[in-house]
């Protein structure tokens, strides 16, 4: 069966400098995401003001900050279909992001696929430590069952949140998808797929 429907969200908390172009490369996309989502963990800067500025995004706004785990699960919980995206507040997708995991879930629809990010602003020192020291990416060369995927831009089978029981919600600021990932490896019954194209 073809997968056309997509749903993506993106946990949001004080993105102000980087939200109008990680929604712009959504936006930009070759192959189309049915449904945005925009989780605000209780921003208190200007980030709400930029995300209100799109129509074609639904917003849920957090009362309090309740952390990634949390409103990484809130995401899925609430999208409409069954394959759903997401990324970082700070992540621009290419183009082409989303047509080439389709490519992967079209073969083998009960994965969890992560992309390649590659670091931009190597001026900033910060960038190119991470850019160094701990790149959020495999490599060139796409790999089944890595140790884990980076949550900086995956897509995935609702069906595995479910199965698994989701994001553990003690995981306030990072390391959720680690764990994540060692929950999927342990459950035996889906594929981790590392796409380098992406």
């Amino acid at each position: 069966m073809k997968i056309d429907k997509v749903s993506i969200y993106i946990p949001v908390y004080n993105s102000e400098k980087t939200i109008e172009f990680t929604i712009n490369s959504i936006l930009n996309q070759s192959h189309k995401f049915d449904e945005i989502i925009i989780i605000d963990d209780f921003s208190k800067d200007n980030t709400l003001d930029i995300v209100n500025q799109f129509n074609e995004i639904k917003l849920i706004k957090n009362s309090s900050n309740r952390g990634l785990g949390y409103c990484r699960n809130l995401g899925i919980k609430n999208s409409s279909n069954q394959i759903i995206a997401s990324i970082d507040s700070d992540v621009e997708l290419h183009e082409e992001w989303l047509k080439v995991m389709l490519e992967k879930f079209n073969i083998n629809p009960n994965i969890m696929c992560g992309g390649n990010m590659e670091e931009k602003f190597l001026t900033n020192k910060f960038n190119f430590w991470r850019a160094k020291y701990y790149s959020q990416n495999w490599g060139n060369n796409d790999i089944e069952n890595p140790s884990f995927l980076y949550g900086c831009n995956t897509i995935q089978n609702k069906n595995i949140w479910k199965e698994i029981g989701g994001y553990d919600e003690t995981f306030n600021t990072n390391g959720e998808d680690i764990d994540y990932s060692n929950k999927i490896h342990l459950a035996k019954k889906f594929k981790l797929i590392y796409c380098s194209k992406a």
